[in-house]
C-alpha cells in the first residue's frame, strides 16, 4: 500500500533529506546509489525516490546528462 503525501510534505521531506545528505552526496553519484541510500537510510518508498532525486536535483544545483549520474553545475 502506497502512502500519499502531500505536496507540502513531500517539501519539507526533500529539505530534511537535503539537509542529511550533505555528506553523501558527491559529484558523480549514481542515481541508482542515491536512490539506495534514501531508502536504506531515510526509509523513503522507491516509488518516491524519483520525485526526490529530482527535487534535490533543482535545490543542490545538479544535472544529469547522462540520467544515470549527478553532477554539481560549476558557478
Amino acid at each position: 500500500m502506497d502512502a500519499i503525501i502531500s505536496e507540502e510534505e513531500e517539501e519539507e521531506m526533500a529539505i530534511s533529506v537535503l539537509q542529511e545528505l550533505r555528506g553523501y552526496v558527491y559529484d558523480g553519484i549514481t542515481t541508482y546509489e542515491l536512490c539506495r541510500i534514501l531508502k536504506e537510510y531515510f526509509g523513503v518508498v522507491a516509488a518516491y525516490c524519483c520525485d526526490l532525486i529530482q527535487g534535490m536535483k533543482i535545490e543542490l544545483d545538479m544535472y544529469f546528462p547522462d540520467h544515470q549520474h549527478l553532477y554539481f553545475v560549476d558557478t
